[in-house]
This record gives structure tokens, sequence and C-alpha cells, in this order.
């Protein structure tokens, strides 16, 4: 025989030299209500159906005794409609393929409904599929007549009847969006029954079984007691079955080839009424399975998803061990029976879903384990969602894994949360955890049999040999929570849980970085007992029940008032906008030089904004503050010394605290004013009276508290100085100035939340004494003249409130008090505007920066005033 190289030399030759075939184009069929029937066809390349189909008593599509030797694509509506009639008479199927080859892919990409009391969606008999079969679209059979009449439907159905069996070479897949279902009596979605994939099924849309006796997924032996052959089941999308006696899958009469083990790999959901998931007799053969595995190998069950039934896993009829496997995020509802072991690799949960106080338990075969982490890998929490469950079998959890335990307001005490028949053996840090209810919160405490076991074993920190003295560690999940004692007494392991007191509740929160504010919220909440009050399912409780102390620590400092200072400025904001407007206007009706125009009475108005910023301050988070509004006036000369005016402002102000707290404040104010001169010197004045409405938002673990309430402003403003004309172009203005601001804040109750707040009233002075100095222009511009200004002033506070408030709870009756950053006395103005004259018509815009300690302000303005 030729060398390998020299033979495949040959082929190349041989197929160079063999003339191209012309490139076949696929075939598409245009499907009528007439239906189509292909029998002892042979299409050349690939076929494709579209077009669509409505009627009943005969197939849609029929390809048999045929051949395609490409991909076989299904685009075709049949009886898509919203039209419900029943087909009580004819066993028909929306598509039927029976002793056909296709040599490539089987797709469905159209929606396919058959209403026949015993027919399929897609029926595959005796035929092979040369690549995947997969559905993209619908494949729907049966309807609510189906219950009681007719034999099973199916939505895809690969049995054969005879002495060929239908063939995939590749997964059966249903995509993601696809949707297989049967509806009827004793229906299948998907029936394997002796049927051979040469892969897996792959589910990631939804596969529906409705009706008694109905499966999902039925992997079983046909007529001709053949079994199913596949690699295994992998679910990542919906599976479900309803009605008495459903079940999701069925192994039973299968034989599986996967040489991993992952038999059935969950990470999607699968529901039942009855048994989600159900082993029977089961056979691991083909290649790559050793010999071993063939013949006392492990059926294994992969779950990161969910599984919910009143039975979760049935391998009580398997001829063979059958392993559940729980990774992170399984969560498993339901019984558990005749399981060989359970093996926790990650974080899951497993309680009740159907049935009565203590129906759902854990039963393995032959005294199997339950393993709960491992100490050379990562932590693992198995934790159980149910009031009580039993565990036939022996419980392991390794030295760095916990169980957890629920306790509900309907725990009974004198039960044993887990009754394990065998032996509970714990690693030496192995711990129990206690989720708690809100009962658990009350301060006399609760006590609870936790755990009963035919023996309670803790392994010394070897980890091989049993410590005598040794009990198992209880601790709560929640950081609020004390667990005051535990006790191992008789193989039974009792605790007495109760909040913890109040100095350690600070210490926790100080040692998170936490301040006094968040301390004395936090132990308010536990004096009050408030969490002993709310449901298990309020978001307060919630918070509270699970938080580890980092997250109590914020959770302490959502539940403190605002202090942040924000609405208190904003009324005073609105004293500063307003007074700067009338500043603005009283220098105006000074005259600038000796040949300036005489004063004049007039109108203006201003618009007015300021955007402001307070950093955080002694462990005070700060806040952002956006002020916008309009200030109108008019005044009118008393002589040729005095001027008189009033002004009326509107303010909206938005107060965004760093903490995610919302304020904002509308402003109403009313001012009377006056300009007194003689010779250079002046002395202006301004009094206001402001109206507040305040709208609070605070989020507090999931919840909004809301808060509405009113807010009073009394403002004195004093300015004198003297105009010194340097020469016909500039005035320099030495100034000194008093600020007087007194701030009341009405009481008030917030909504919307269980840690809503009660807030007394509060009253705030401040008091300042400033000086500083103005510079004037006056330069002819145009028919007009320009008047460019700067000013710069310090002030400082002799009052310097800072904020304090006293609060309480809605719900509770302990009153705390919180306390703001102190005030920074000192603070510093400066601004820079220009006016521009024209007659008896003055437009003119300005910027005013404010800063002090971890504060700052931009402030803007512009205003225009008609002098007569």
């Amino acid at each position: 025989m030729p060398p390998l190289n020299l033979r495949k030399t040959l082929l190349a030759l041989l197929i160079g030299a063999s003339p191209a075939p012309a490139m076949a184009l696929p075939q598409t069929i245009a499907l009528t209500d007439a239906g189509y029937k292909g029998d002892h066809q042979s299409y050349a390349d690939d076929l494709e159906f579209s077009g669509s189909f409505t009627g009943l008593g005969q197939d849609a599509i029929v390809l048999a005794n045929s051949q395609v030797m490409g991909n076989l694509t299904l685009g075709s509506a049949i009886n898509d409609n919203t039209t419900i009639a029943v087909d009580m008479v004819h066993r028909s199927d929306g598509i039927r393929i029976t002793d056909t080859d296709l040599s490539g892919f089987l797709t469905n990409r159209g929606n396919v409904i058959t209403t026949s009391l015993d027919g399929a969606a897609l029926r595959l008999s005796a035929s092979t599929v040369d690549d995947d079969l997969t559905n993209e679209g619908l494949l729907k059979a049966g309807t609510s007549f189906s219950y009681n009449n007719g034999g099973p439907t199916y939505g895809i159905d690969l049995s054969s009847s005879g002495s060929s069996i239908s063939r995939i070479h590749g997964n059966l897949v249903n995509a993601a969006g696809a949707r297989i279902i049967a509806i009827g009596r004793n229906s299948r979605a998907i029936n394997l029954a002796g049927a051979n994939l040469e892969e897996r099924v792959v589910n990631r849309g939804e596969i529906s079984a409705t009706g008694p006796g109905a499966i999902a997924i039925h992997a079983t032996t046909d007529a001709s007691n053949r079994p199913a052959v596949l690699a295994g089941i992998d679910n990542q999308g919906q599976i479900f079955a309803g009605d008495q006696g459903a079940q999701g899958i069925v192994l039973d009469g299968a034989s599986l080839f996967d040489s991993l083990g992952r038999h059935i790999d969950n990470s999607g959901r699968i529901v039942a009424a009855d048994t989600a998931i159900r082993i029977g007799n089961t056979t691991l053969d083909g290649p790559g399975v050793p010999p071993w595995q063939k013949a006392n190998g492990d059926l294994n069950i992969f779950n990161s998803g969910e599984i919910w039934g009143n039975v979760a896993i049935d391998a009580s009829g398997s001829n063979r061990p059958v392993e559940l496997i729980m990774r992170k995020g399984s969560m498993i509802q339901g019984d558990l029976l005749g399981l060989a072991n359970i093996e926790v690799e990650g974080d899951s949960t497993y309680g009740v879903a159907y049935g009565g106080r203590g129906s759902n338990s854990i039963r393995l075969a032959n005294n199997g384990w339950l393993d709960v982490g491992d100490s050379s890998e990562p932590p693992t929490t198995f934790s159980l969602q149910s009031l009580h469950a039993t565990l036939d079998g022996n419980l392991r959890v390794a030295d760095n894994s916990a169980l957890g335990m629920w306790l509900a307001a309907s725990t009974d005490p004198s039960t044993a949360v887990l009754k394990v028949s065998g032996i509970a053996e714990f690693g030496q840090n192995a711990r129990i955890l206690l989720e708690p209810e809100d009962t658990d919160f009350q301060a006399g405490g609760s006590r609870y049999l936790l755990l009963e076991a035919g023996q309670v074993q803790v392994l010394d920190a070897g980890g091989l040999q049993v410590d005598p003295d040794g009990k198992p560690k209880v601790a709560s999940t929640s950081a609020m929570l004390d667990v005051l004692t535990s006790t191992l007494d008789d193989n039974k392991v009792y605790a007495v849980v109760s909040t913890k007191p109040t100095e350690a509740l600070d210490q926790i929160v100080a040692a998170q970085g936490g301040n006094g504010n968040a301390q004395q919220a936090l132990g308010s909440l536990s004096q009050a007992g408030l969490l002993a009050r709310l449901g298990n399912q309020d978001p307060l409780f919630l918070a509270a029940a699970g938080a580890d102390e980092a997250q109590l620590a914020r959770l302490a400092e959502q539940l403190a008032p605002e202090v942040s200072d924000g609405a208190r400025q904003a009324a005073i904001t609105s004293q500063r906008l307003i007074g700067n407007a009338i500043d603005g206007r009283t220098h105006s009706l000074r005259a600038h030089t000796a040949n300036a125009s005489p004063r004049t009475s007039g109108v203006w108005m201003q618009s007015l904004y300021s955007d402001a910023s307070q950093q955080q301050r002694d462990g005070i988070a700060g806040y952002n503050a956006y002020s916008r509004g309009v200030a109108v006036g008019a005044d009118g000369q008393v002589n040729d010394q005095l001027t008189l005016g009033a002004a009326y402002s509107f303010i909206d102000t938005d107060v965004n605290g760093r903490r995610g707290n919302k304020t904002q404040v509308q402003s109403h104010a009313f001012s009377l004013y006056g300009s007194y001169a003689l010779d250079n010197y002046f002395v202006d004045a301004s009094l206001t009276y402001g109206v507040n409405d305040n709208e609070g938002k605070r989020e507090i673990a999931g919840s909004r508290a809301k808060s509405d309430y009113d807010s009073n402003l009394l403002g004195l403003n004093l300015i004198g100085g003297y105009g010194w004309q340097v020469n016909p172009r500039l005035l320099v203005e030495p100034r000194l100035a008093a600020r007087y601001s007194r701030v009341d804040i009405d009481s008030y109750r917030e909504k919307g939340s269980s840690a809503a707040l009660k807030v007394k009233d509060q009253r705030y002075e401040a008091i300042e004494l400033g000086a500083g100095i103005r510079l004037a222009g006056n330069l002819p511009l145009g028919a007009g003249s320009l008047e460019p200004q700067l000013k710069l002033m310090a002030y400082h506070d002799f009052a310097a409130d800072p904020v304090q408030n006293s609060s309480s709870f809605v719900l509770g009756s302990t009153p705390f008090v919180t306390r703001g950053a102190s005030v920074s006395r000192n603070s510093y103005e400066a601004g820079v505007g220009a006016d521009y004259k024209l007659g008896a018509v003055s437009v003119g815009v300005s910027y005013d920066y404010v800063t002090k300690s971890g504060f700052d302000a931009d402030v803007f303005s512009a205003q225009v005033r008609y002098a007569f």
C-alpha cells in the first residue's frame, strides 16, 4: 500500500481533476391549507418550508421515506391563530417525519399548533438527523379537552415502532425564547422513548406539560423495550409540569453515556405539581464510560438553579446510586427521596414547597450522607427554609461551613428545626447559623430546639477525632441578634436568642466608621423593640435580620434623621439671594459721580440662581443644593436722603444629601428695605420674612420615608459705608455689615416606612458681622454707560448654632438626639458684576462666590430695572 502522504496527494489530484458540480440552490416550499406530503422524495440540497396552514383532520407537513441532502428548516405557521377548534376525531400531527434521513440540521422556526386529542406538534419516527434538532419557535399540542379525552399529546415525539428508531447525531435543543408545550392526560412535551441522541437535551426556553400524569421530558423505553439513549439533560430555562401526578423530568428506561457524569445539570428552573425529577431504571453505557462506572457508577444531578415540587427529586425506584450536587445558588423546595448522598458545594437553600408543617424531608438511601462544604474549599452555607425538616441519614458540616436555620413565628420551640436519624457531625469551627424572625428581637429572648440527632459529634482541631467536650457553635446571620446561650443536651442542640444590647450595637457601628448619630438611631430602634413589631417581609426587618456588621452600620446611618443642614441653609440662602438683589438695587440708586443723575425711584426684577456644595464635616455627610428663583420690587424716594421699597421673591431649592436623601424647599419671602444717604455716607437696611414649604425623602433599607413640613425665616440685613469718589470713573466704597437670621422648623412626622420618624420642632440663629469693600466704575458706552463693580466681604458668625434635633420612631417611643457638624464661623464672599444704563432702563448681571470651611457656593443673577 502506498504511504499515507502519497495517498493524500493522489486523492487531491483526483479531486482537482474532477469537474466541479453546479452549486445547488436550497428548495423552498410555500405551505398552503392543502398541506404538503412528500413520499419517496429526494431533495438535493437544503429544504425550507414557509407559508401557513389552517385546518383539521390532516397532517400539515409529511415527509415519508425520503431524503434531504442538507438542512431542513421549518418556518411555516401551522394553525397559528386565536380560533380554538378541537379535532375530536382524527389523529393529526403538525409535522410528521417518518423513515426519512436528513443530512444536516433540523430546525423549527415556525409556530406549530395541533389540537388533535392525541397528536404531536412534531413527530419524528424511524428517522435520522445528522446534526442538531433545534426548536426556535413554538411547538404546541393539545387543549384542555385532552384532559379527559383521547390519548397522550406530544410537543416533540421521537418514539418509533417496528425495527427502526429515531436517531439525532447531535443535541436536541429548545432555544432561548422558544416553547414546547403539551396539554392533556399523560401528555409529554418531549418524548424520547427508544430514541437515540448522540449528545444532550438542552433547554434554554420553556418546556411545559400540563394534565393528569403529564411529563415534561420523558426518557424511557419504547414499545419494543429499547431504551432512550442520550448523554444527559441540560436545563438553563424553565421546565414545568402541572396537574395531578405531573412530573418534570423522568429517567426510567434510559441509557446515559456522559463520561463526565453530568447526567442532569440544572441552572434554570424545574417546577412540578408532583415530582420535579424522578429516576428509575437506568444504565450508564457508551464510549468513554469506564467499566466500573457502567457497573456501579452514580447517576449525578447537578443543581445551581431552582427545583420545586411536592417531591423535588425521587430516586427511591432507582437501580443505581443517585447523587445530588448542590452548587452555589441552588434552591430546592420539596422532599428529596432515595438519594445516595448530597454534596453541598456552594451556598444553597432547601425547604418545603407544598404540604403542611413538617411535611418535607430528606430520606437518603442506605444511611447516606449530606455533606455541607469542604474544609479545603471556600466556606459554604446550607440554609433550611422550612419550619421543621427531617433527615433520614447522616449530616456532616465541614470545619469552615455552616448549617443555616430559619426561625419563624410558627416554629415550634419544642420540636427540632432539623431532626437527623443518624450522626450529625460538625467540624470544630462549623456553625449553626440562625436567620431570625420578628419575635426573636424581643428583649426577653426566645429558646429553640435547633437540632436533634441519633448522635451529635464535634471533631477536634485535627478533624479526625471526636472532641468529647465539643458542642456545635451557634451564631446569627444578623449582627443585631445575640445568641445568649447554646447547649448540647442528650444529642439535642438548644439556643436562646435576643437582641444585642445597645452598648454592643454602638461598638459595631463605631468599628465600621459610623458616627454618633447612627449609634443613637440604631440604639433607639433596639430599645423600642421595633423589629419585633414588624412583619417578616418588612423591608426594614429583612435588612436588619440579614445584616452583617458592615451592612448594619450602613443601615444605622440611614435610620438617623437628616442633619446635613441642607434645609436650614436653603432658607438662609433665600435670605442672602434676596439680600444681594436688594443691595444691588440700593447702590444703583446712589450717584457714582458728582455729575451723575439724581437718585430716582422705579421697579425692578431679578432672576436668581445658586449652586452650593457642603463637603463632609465632623463625620456628617454633606450635600449639594441648587436654588433658582425670581425677585421683584418697587421703591420710591421719601426725600433726597431716604428711599423706601418692598420686594417679593420666590425661590425653589433642591437639596441632595450625599447619603441619597433629598429635600425640596419652596420659599416665599417678603421684604421691606430702605436706603439712607448723607453726603458720601450711606446706610442700607432690609427686613425679610419668609415662609418655606419643605418636602423630604429618606431612603431606608429599600423603603422611602417622606415628610412634609413648614419652616419660617426672619432675616435682617444692615450695610453701612462711605463712598469715596477717587475720580469721575472710579468709586471706592469701604463697608461694614451686620446680618441676623432666625429659622424656625416645625415638628413633623414621616410616613411611608416602618423606620419613619417623629421629629420635634427646631430653631436656629445666625448673628454675623462683616467688613469689606466695593469698587465701582462708570464708563461711557454707546448711548449709555457701563458700570462694572467688584466687591469683597468677610463675615464672622457669633451664634454658629449647630444642627440638633430630637426624634423618635413613629412606631416606637424612645427619643434620641442627633447632631450635625459644627458650624464654621468665618465666611468670605467675592462678587463681580456689571450694569448697563440706557435712559430709564438698566440691565445687569452679577456673579458671587461664597466660601467657608468645607462649603462653597456660586451665585448668579440677572436683573432689569426701570426708573421713573
